[in-house]
């Protein structure tokens, strides 16, 4: 490697992290901005439907902030009032969880000591702490008022994204020459489309992920239904790890509920049959061209988020990553960096000059 190539790498490497330490000290900005980013590229269609009907861009904010108020009014009342349940239910769930662990615990000092394993001095029942559930339960209510702000700045910022789009295509066509200004805002129209659907398929794949949870666990009867129907649909945005969490804290739950290993495996198993089919039969049907993400990109992308961001950087990883990947996939120039983003192909496949972009746009 010559010297040149080497201080690109180390200023690639200085960028990086000084883009980590911006990322990180302006989280309490750039998260709900990101957000809010997101849902505006999901709601953008109304605003220019209802403004290409002459509707004033004003009554557009005010149908999409309705719409979204209405969403977060839904959403507030199902996780309020299973709250108030579960707090009220916590006493009897510690009561079978210090049950479980006791009957545990014998069973297996009973097979210790019949295998002569001295097992003086040991115990579960102090070692598993039952009694913090409902201090966790109690600490996260409290931060309500911090949400009701992160939902606040997403809002504002997301209304004011909105007011400005469809712009960009304007002053592209404007001030720039008449061929440079038509393959510019192809690129911007075939990113913004496939942006789009990207999202809006994984919002309504989620949906879909997040009611039928709901469903299979009302009818076997677990308590909080639409609460874990709630969770899978977050953290259906959140690949295979995100999965596992929102399978088993429900069946979780129905092992304590119905203190009952037959429940509970029945739960797994429905519950692991509607995420495979939503996520592996439903989901590349409807998105229509498959975004082909690097496993191991997405772990590290998982990581990298979740360190700067918590748990909603870990739900936006993914998204963020996709959007990237499909904006490099419309540039000529950026094009190689989408295909190493990508999984690993067999050499009998095309290579990436010769295989067209998702979405057939044209290069810069």
């Amino acid at each position: 490697m010559n010297t040149r190539g080497i201080t690109g790498v180390l200023l690639a490497i200085i960028a990086t992290f000084f883009l980590g330490v911006i990322l990180l000290q302006l989280k309490v900005v750039l998260l709900p901005f990101a957000v809010a980013l997101l849902l505006s590229i999901i709601f953008k269609p109304i605003v220019t439907g209802l403004r290409s009907r002459r509707v004033p861009t004003a009554v557009s904010l005010v149908v999409v902030f309705v719409t979204f108020v209405a969403i977060l009014f839904l959403i507030g009342w199902t996780v309020y009032a299973s709250t108030a349940v579960m707090l009220d239910g916590l006493p009897r769930y510690e009561m079978q969880a210090g049950r479980l662990v006791e009957e545990a615990e014998q069973r297996f000092l009973g097979l210790a000591e019949t295998m002569g394993v001295d097992t003086r001095g040991f115990t579960w029942a102090e070692a598993v702490d039952v009694d913090a559930l409902a201090t966790v339960a109690t600490s996260s209510v409290g931060s309500f008022l911090g949400f009701v702000g992160f939902v606040f700045l997403v809002v504002i910022f997301m209304l004011f994204i909105l007011a400005s789009s469809g712009d960009l295509e304007r002053k592209v066509r404007r001030y720039l020459p008449v061929r440079e200004a038509d393959r510019m805002a192809r690129i911007v129209s075939n990113v913004d489309r496939q942006v789009r659907k990207y999202l809006v398929t994984k919002t309504l794949v989620s949906l879909g992920t997040g009611f039928f949870s709901w469903l299979v666990l009302a009818l076997v009867g677990v308590d909080f239904a639409a609460v874990w129907g709630l969770l899978a649909f977050v953290l259906n945005f959140i690949p295979n790890f995100g999965s596992l969490v929102a399978v088993a804290a429900p069946v979780l739950l129905a092992a304590l509920q119905f203190e009952s290993l037959g429940v509970a495996l029945l739960v797994l198993g429905l519950l692991f049959v509607v995420q495979n089919v939503w996520a592996n039969l439903i989901e590349p049907r409807l998105m229509g061209f498959q975004l082909n993400l690097s496993p191991l990109l997405i772990v590290v992308c998982l990581i990298f988020w979740g360190w700067l961001w918590g748990v909603w950087g870990m739900v936006l990883a993914v998204p963020l990553t996709a959007t990237i990947k499909i904006l490099f996939e419309n540039v000529d120039d950026l094009r190689p960096l989408a295909y190493l983003m990508g999984a690993f192909v067999e050499e009998t496949e095309e290579r990436p000059s010769e295989a067209p972009s998702t979405g057939g746009a044209e290069g810069v």
